[in-house]
This record gives C-alpha cells, sequence and structure tokens, in this order.
C-alpha cells in the first residue's frame, strides 16, 4: 500500500511539473509572437532642419537636385544608384523659396524593404513637414502638420477656436510608429487659449493618427 501511495504522488508531482512547464513556455512562446511596435522619429533632435546646408543634404539612397518648371522651383530627389527620381517637392517660385529645405531623414518606416524619407521645408512664415512612403504606385508624400491638424479637430472637438488662441498651434515629438504591419502618425499638439474669464490656460493633447487619416500632397 505505501509503495502504491509513493508512485501515485510521484506520478501527480510529474503531472504538476508538466502542467507549470508548459503554461510558462506558452507563456513564452505567446510573448515571442506579441507584435513589437518601432518608432521613427522624423526630425531628431540632431537634425540640420535650422541650417541652409539642409538643401545640400544627402542620404544614403537619395541625393538633392534644383530644377524649375517656369515660375516654380522643385527640389528633386535623385536615386544615387539609378539616376531616377524618387520624388519631388515644391519648394517656392523664381521669386522666393523656403530658406532652409531638404532631407532630413531616411529609414524602412513601412516595412516594406525600400527606404522612406522626412523632408522639411521652412521659413519666417511658413514650414512644410512630410513622411515620404515607398508603394507599389511610387512615393506618396504624407503632410505631417495637416494630418495631425486634422486629428486634434478630430478628437478634441471641445477644444477652443482658432481665434481664441494667441497664435497658430505648435506640432512637436513627431513620429511614425509602425505596429503589425501598419503605421501611426503620432505627435504633440501645444496651444493657449486667451478666451477664458480666469485666465489664459495653456493645453497639451498627444495625438495619433492612422493611416487612412493621412493627408496626402499632390
Amino acid at each position: 500500500m505505501a509503495k502504491h501511495k509513493t508512485s501515485l504522488f510521484l506520478f501527480l508531482v510529474h503531472i504538476l511539473f508538466v502542467v507549470a512547464t508548459t503554461a510558462v513556455l506558452s507563456t513564452r512562446a505567446a510573448g515571442a509572437y506579441q507584435p513589437r511596435s518601432i518608432e521613427f522619429e522624423l526630425y531628431p533632435a540632431d537634425s540640420n532642419m535650422g541650417h541652409t546646408n539642409l538643401i545640400y543634404d544627402e542620404t544614403a539612397t537619395a541625393r538633392p537636385v534644383l530644377v524649375r518648371r517656369g515660375t516654380h522651383v522643385f527640389q528633386l530627389l535623385i536615386n544615387k544608384r539609378t539616376g531616377r527620381e524618387l520624388f519631388r517637392v515644391d519648394v517656392g517660385t523664381t521669386e522666393g523659396t523656403y530658406w532652409v529645405y531638404g532631407l532630413v531623414r531616411e529609414a524602412d518606416f513601412n516595412g516594406d524593404g525600400i527606404p522612406d524619407f522626412s523632408w522639411h521645408g521652412g521659413d519666417d512664415t511658413s514650414d512644410k513637414n512630410l513622411a515620404v512612403l515607398s508603394s507599389p504606385n511610387g512615393y506618396k508624400k504624407v503632410d505631417v502638420e495637416a494630418t495631425l491638424l486634422g486629428e486634434w479637430r478630430r478628437d478634441f472637438r471641445t477644444d477652443p477656436p482658432a481665434e481664441s488662441r494667441t497664435d497658430d498651434p505648435i506640432f512637436s515629438d513627431m513620429k511614425l510608429v509602425r505596429k503589425s504591419g501598419r503605421l501611426l502618425l503620432q505627435g504633440v499638439v501645444r496651444y493657449t487659449d486667451i478666451s477664458r474669464t480666469d485666465g489664459i490656460k495653456h493645453y497639451e493633447h498627444l495625438l495619433r493618427a492612422k493611416e487612412q487619416h493621412f493627408v496626402y500632397l499632390k
């Protein structure tokens, strides 16, 4: 009888060990297959956005060429290996262009194995920030601030109207986030409301725009 009890006890211990081990391995396997998000800063703090030599900056894949079509001036980005045009951006007219413009970063944002880019142009009155994404039909230019502005209006409809703000909103910390093969455009908007009777109030919102809400330039 004692021998039978011992055998039964050892059998139960073995079963418990197998169950526990299986649970641990299953948990680890589930964790291993959890989709991991990858973040890409579009305008890193150490980029040359404030310098005029941004106009001449190249990346591993692309180099800039300036061309004129009538009164318009374009920056063409050329594939350094093939010499073919990747994409172009309108930077102004023969009477005046952005003071600073050009490539900021190259990386595979959308995970298709083809380089993508961030691009910036600006002067003292306006700026243009683009995320340029590869696609089967060529490169598509996402207007970063227009996309975030649309998301702001969609998510925070109760925010005060434009006439209640002291100046234009400031967008910062702009990045693309890839997870499960999909992209999110993320950024922070900050603005000041002067319409309040209890004094000026500063606002800050984190925005996340899905791909279907991206605003594209032609």
